[in-house]
Order: structure tokens, then sequence, then C-alpha cells
């Protein structure tokens, strides 16, 4: 019976001391092992043999462990070079990346939203002070630039030519009396966006519409239980309108009427600070004022117009006909074919079409009333027009006597840019005035005061 080596398994002949395989000694009374035990223990060595095969296995994996250490470490110390491929047999989805955060567009690191925001700069606030009629605003005056004053000091207009904006600040009477409801409604006319967004409150509203590439902010403020009218429009491109309406939110803010400030300067001017006890009562050199707060005129520059006086008649008709009015001081009269009408004109800017200010007086027909007159002339002016369009129509009073006003635009080959024209039809009894106001669209707004001072200063000869 053959016996099997006791450290290795291997069989050994009868009577063999030492083991051929791994020379171990072989005991002579070895314990008695079941068969099932015998062949297991010569599957399965209880000490891995120590063969040359084993050793070299050992050897090569240890140098390929060497070998990955040396190249991951070569790896880290160049760099990557370029994205990794997904290995081929790989069937397991990647986790998703976390998306990067959206940039809101109120964002400090949001991009402007036009060129034009590349422009704005709002860092030097300046105020303004219309000491005639005690409005005042905030404004940035390293954006805008204040432009000279009119001729009446009521208000003063900004430029912004970089950013494509601008404003402007204007006050007059409320010679109609119109309501805050009357005046928004044709504002949103004369802007033509039906869509406008307003806003409106006991004694001031806020129109905010679109006109081709801008945006316009109308804010009404009425003083002196509605007497005066104070207004403030600004303008600006709808592609900049992430930078400008922070910007545009402090200037509406900061706009305000202090009805005290008219009186403080009058006094100030009337009022001169007495010389100390002992010194010379010569004047001091003046102190230089920043001009957004230099203090201006308080009297306007306005003339009294007499059309008697400047020889308008009617013709074949005996009775006395004649209209008076205060018109801008340094507007001059045009010469007019026509002996019932009276003309002035304003100065001209940048090749635009005059302001103008016209007085036509007609003697009344037998069965004439305010609504004929009224349609007649708007039909005249339909007619001879390219393009007209009604604005707006009211029934009012002017100096106590019944009146119709009404709003028009025009444009066409006699008029290259859109022109604005106000017409008063006032009933004096036996004769009708026609009082004209007409402006370029560009400089309406800026000098529609004069048709509402005019209205309010108007009287007539019957």
């Amino acid at each position: 019976m053959s016996a099997f080596c006791t450290r290795c398994g291997a069989p050994l002949p009868a009577d063999q001391k030492f083991c051929t395989k791994c020379g171990a000694a072989v005991d002579s009374n070895p314990p008695a092992a079941s068969a099932g035990t015998k062949q297991a223990a010569a599957v399965t060595p209880a000490t891995p043999p120590a063969s040359g095969f084993g050793k070299s296995r050992a050897i090569a994996v240890a140098a390929l462990v060497v070998a990955g250490a040396a190249l991951a470490a070569a790896l880290i110390m160049i760099g990557p070079q370029s994205p990794p491929s997904p290995p081929k047999s790989s069937t397991a989805a990647a986790p998703p990346r976390a998306a990067p955060p959206a940039i809101r567009p109120d964002s400090p690191a949001a991009p402007p939203a036009g060129a034009a925001a590349t422009a704005i700069q709002a860092s030097r606030w300046e105020g303004y002070t219309n000491t005639r009629y005690g409005v005042m605003i905030d404004y940035p005056a390293d954006l805008f630039a204040i432009q000279p004053p009119p001729p009446d000091n009521a208000g003063r207009h900004f430029t912004a030519e970089k950013a494509g904006a601008r404003f402007h600040i204007y006050s007059h009477a409320n010679a109609l009396n119109f309501s805050v409801e009357e005046l928004q409604a044709e504002d949103v006319l004369d802007i033509g966006d039906a869509e406008a967004v307003k806003q409106d409150g006991a004694n001031w509203y806020q129109v905010v519409a679109r006109k081709e590439a801008e945006t316009i902010v109308r804010r009404v403020v009425l003083s002196e239980g509605g007497a005066t009218v104070h207004r403030l429009e600004i303008a600006y491109p709808r592609t900049a309108a992430t930078a400008f309406e922070p910007v545009i939110a402090r200037m509406v803010k900061s706009f305000r009427v202090d009805p005290a400030i008219p009186e403080k300067a009058a006094n100030a001017a009337d009022s001169p600070v007495p010389p100390p006890a002992g010194k010379s009562a010569t004047k001091p050199p003046e102190a230089k004022q920043p001009e957004a707060n230099r203090p201006e005129a308080s009297e306007p520059a306005w003339q009294r117009i007499d059309s008697i006086a400047l020889g308008m008649r009617i013709p074949g008709y005996s009775g006395k006909a004649g209209v008076s009015a205060e018109v801008p001081a340094n507007w001059t009269k045009s010469d007019m074919p026509e002996p019932n009408v009276i003309e002035f004109q304003g100065l001209e800017s940048a090749g635009e079409d005059v302001l103008h200010v016209l007085f036509r007086a007609e003697r009344r027909g037998a069965k004439a009333t305010l609504a004929n007159e009224a349609k007649i002339i708007k039909t005249r002016l339909s007619e001879g027009a390219d393009n007209y369009r009604l604005l707006s129509e009211r029934t009012t009073q002017i100096a106590l006597r019944p009146a119709i006003v009404f709003s028009m635009q025009f444009s066409g080959s006699d008029w290259p840019d859109l022109l604005r024209e106000d017409v008063a039809i006032i009933d004096a009894g036996q004769v009708f005035y026609f009082v004209t106001f007409g402006a370029p669209q560009a400089r309406y707004a800026a000098a529609s005061n004069v048709f509402t001072h005019v209205l309010g200063t108007i009287g007539f000869a019957e």
C-alpha cells in the first residue's frame, strides 16, 4: 500500500524515509485517515509549494506593480492631455453632471441687454432745481449733460448722446383746467401706444410706453390745486432696459415739487445781506455754482402782443375785433398776407421747422356754431395733409368763453418729420378766434408750454 507525503501529498514508495518531491521526513507511524481526507490533502495542500514556477510568478506580479506605480507617477507629473475614452465593455451610464447655475437678468454678472448699456455711467448724481416752479430732480451728471435754459425758464433739457437717452422737465399753467384722467389720456394718444402701462393718484400720473426703439416714461405732477402742471419725460433705448431701469427708477422717485422755492428765490433776490459793521458795501465776487444748481432768472422772458396795434382786422366787419396774449420774447412776427391773421415764430433748431403760434379772427356766420367751426377746420386740415391723425378733442372754457381744443399730428411731403399742432377755437360772441400752436414732434414736448401760456394769458377786445 502506497503512502503519501504528509507535507506535499506526493505518493511515497514503501519504506521511503524522505519524500523525493519536497524532501520532508516521512513519519513511520502516520495516523489513520479516511480516503476522502487523503484526496482532499492531495488536491489542496496546506502550504503553497515552493516550486520554481511559483517564485517566478510572484516576481512577475511584483514587477508589474512597480511598473504600474512608476507609470502613474509619470502621468501625474505630465498632466492630462485629453479626456480618456470610456471603456468599450462598460455598459453602466455615468452619473449626470450638475448644470451650471443660470445667470439672472438682474444679476451683476449678467451681460448688458444692448450695446448702449456699455455707455451707462451713473455714479455721480447731482440735483437740478427750477427756481421758477420749484421742481426738483436727482440725475446722474456723468451720464446726462444739461442743456441751456429756455427763454421762459419753464424747465430744462438733458441729453446722454453716447447712451442714446434724454430727459426733460418743464412746467406750465393748466389753462384748460384738465383733470389727471384727461391729461393722462392725451399723453397715451400722443405716444401712440394703446398698451401703455398707466398709474395715477390724486394729483399725479405716470405712463410707460413704447415708441419705435425707445421706452418713454412720462410722470406728471399737478400742484396748486391742479392749476400748474409739472412734467418729467425720460426716453431710453429698449435694448438697454436692464442697465437703465434702476437709474430711471431713482430719477422718477426724486421728481418732486416744493411750492416754497420760487418764493424763497424771490425773497433772496429782494433782500441782499447787509455788510458787517465797519466793512464797506463792496460786492463780493460771485461764487461759481454747478450749472444744475445755479439760480435762474425768476421772471420768464415773455412779451405781450396786441393784435389791434399790430394791424389785425376782419374785412367787412365794423365791430372791434382783437386779441392780446403773451408769447416768448425772442419770437418774431411773420409777414402774413391775410389782414385777420397774426403769426409769431420761434428760432430754428438744427434745421428743423420753426415753432409758431398763430392768431386768426373770423366773423361769426348766421348759423355758425362752435362744433361746426371745429368740424370745418379739421376737414380742411385732413384734406390738405398726406397723413393726418386727430389725437384728442375737448370742450372747455378759455377766458370764460366757450372753446374747443384739439390736437393733431401730420406727416407727408411738406413735413419730413412729424408735425404736431394744437388748435383752440374760442367763441367770443360775434367773432370766432382761432389760436394754433405748431412744432416738430421731436420738439413738441419741451415747447408745448408756450401754447398753454398763451391761452392762460389771452384777452379779447370785445
